[in-house]
């Protein structure tokens, strides 16, 4: 599990708690593990959330559209973390542009207590691997798709669709064919193999350097292999032919197995939707872990080929725009979280970012 570094370096300007609070925070998905956030104190209890350029994925993400959704899921870990300390959050978001270095404003004040297990923040993980191919059963999915009596994924957005289809439906052969196409279109890529490669550990002394980004254990291999890929691979081992052939023969065997996939539109993709989506999402995570449910965003689909997000839409039934597509399915064993962590004092900066006028 990743650790909170709870007692590591004072931040001034931060309390103990919202360094807590931010740690937490620091649990949430992003693309390639890249941790994207930043964040600004330019008085007590007054935070800016933005982004840091150099955590941007432009090959695969060039709309920050997958940031702004990860930026979401780090605001809703620090609003649910702060209610548990007893903090009410006024969040405002301020950006017009997903480009913009400056996302939200966010002011802390005093509130009630909220009753929240800190540890589903803590056990959130992604899984890969290991999905039983049962599909899901109804009142599982009633469970993980409600949220305080509303439905999961509206989250003050209008009318979003969130749509379920088992894996062995039509619907469903026809995402596994659709990923299996879009990540040999992305394994073909240069520029999204380079970018990739900038973004895995291979070595643990490159995890420690960093802590983001992806490593052997957050990638699932193990064993004899992950010993092999820990001490002989380097980032040059990305670009090789081996390696692009291995990763699509690994995306074939996980898409055919799984109880089904959920995909979520919205009427939109303004900043503040895909604020109010990535929350949602966070939303949804923190809560399949009680049914045994694992997730597993897999969004080349939205990546690759132009036009692709039309004939998914079109294919599927769906109107609006496809935000996630998400791979569902029953776990016997629910693993423990690996993905690195980068502590709050490589993510809060100095400088405010300026705000539009």
């Amino acid at each position: 599990m990743p650790s909170l570094d709870s007692g590591g370096a004072s931040i001034k300007g931060l309390s103990r708690d919202e360094r807590e609070i931010l740690s937490l925070a620091s649990l949430a998905p992003s693309s390639h593990n890249a941790q994207p956030w930043t964040v600004t104190v330019p008085e007590p209890g007054h935070w800016l959330v933005g982004s840091a350029k150099e955590r941007w994925l432009p090959a695969v993400d060039p709309d920050n559209r997958e940031m702004l959704l990860s930026l979401g899921a780090f605001i809703e870990n620090l609003v649910v973390s702060a209610g548990v300390l007893g903090l009410e959050v006024d969040l405002r978001i301020t950006a017009g542009s997903p480009m913009e270095p400056a996302i939200a404003d966010l002011h802390l004040k005093k509130g009630k207590v909220t009753d929240f297990s800190i540890e589903k923040i803590k056990k959130r993980r992604v899984v890969r691997n290991g999905f039983l191919g049962i599909e899901l059963k109804e009142e599982d999915l009633r469970y993980v798709m409600r949220h305080d009596g509303e439905a999961c994924l509206l989250p003050n957005a209008p009318s979003p669709h969130a749509l379920y289809f088992p894996n062995n439906s039509r619907e469903g052969r026809y995402l596994q064919d659709g990923l299996i196409e879009a990540n040999t279109i992305q394994a073909s890529r240069i520029s999204a193999q380079e970018e990739l490669a900038r973004w895995i550990r291979w070595s643990n002394k490159e995890a420690r350097q960093y802590r983001n980004g992806l490593t052997p254990e957050s990638m699932e291999i193990g064993g004899i292999a992950g010993w092999y890929v820990r001490n002989l691979y380097d980032r040059t081992s990305v670009l090789t032919e081996a390696f692009r052939k291995q990763t699509v023969e690994r995306v074939v065997k996980q898409v055919r197995t799984c109880g089904g996939w959920l995909v979520v539109t919205s009427l939109g993709s303004e900043v503040p939707t895909l604020i109010a989506y990535g929350r949602a999402f966070e939303r949804l995570f923190l809560k399949v872990r009680d049914k045994g449910i694992a997730l597993h965003p897999m969004t080349q689909m939205l990546e690759e080929k132009d036009g692709l997000k039309e004939e998914i839409t079109k294919s599927l039934g769906v109107t609006g725009d496809v935000q996630w597509v998400l791979r569902m399915g029953y776990l016997k064993t629910y693993p423990d979280p690996v993905s690195l962590r980068m502590p709050p004092e490589r993510f809060v900066v100095d400088r405010a970012p300026q705000m539009p006028s």
